[in-house]
């Protein structure tokens, strides 16, 4: 066999594996895209509900403290003034509401998370005492907005990495 045929040989088989190989890689690096794409997409979904959900439950616990504030009668761990304001009532319940979502949103084995979640059942129970803990509270929801900023840019960042 001459040199050329070895030569025209090589670049036959060359040719082949490239025209197997190409669609094979293309096909992956689209499923690895597509996947990075879904998942940075539900990160930002879980992102903005997690958000959404420590901001409101900053609000209503503040608001139901300023409702101890100026609560005339026992406070009974919030019962007192139920009874008499509907509206309260509501806002508890909102209170527990994103306490369960935030709950649900996060995982019990990571230590953020879990700091997290024991920070708010710790305002929880100052909110829920009789005697007003505004100083205790007020430190407890800035330790809550420190850590839920902690976890929402450790998310983010693996949104932004593709992870």
């Amino acid at each position: 066999m001459n040199p050329y045929s070895y030569l025209s040989l090589i670049t036959a088989l060359t040719a082949l594996v490239a025209s197997i190989l190409g669609p094979l890689v293309t096909l992956s690096v689209a499923r690895r895209q597509f996947k990075a794409n879904v998942l940075s997409t539900n990160r930002q979904k879980w992102i903005d509900t997690f958000r959404d959900r420590v901001a409101e439950l900053l609000s209503f616990m503040s608001a139901a403290q300023v409702i101890k504030r100026a609560s005339a009668g026992d406070w009974r761990g919030g019962a007192g003034p139920v009874s008499d304001n509907p509206a309260l009532a509501d806002r508890l319940e909102k209170v527990f509401m994103a306490i369960a979502q935030i709950q649900l949103l996060t995982k019990a084995l990571e230590p953020e998370h879990q700091a997290l979640n024991d920070a708010i059942g710790a305002a929880l129970s100052y909110l829920e005492a009789d005697e007003l803990r505004e100083t205790e509270l007020s430190g407890r929801l800035v330790e809550i907005t420190r850590l839920g900023r902690g976890i929402i840019r450790h998310e983010w960042g693996r949104v932004k990495r593709g992870v």
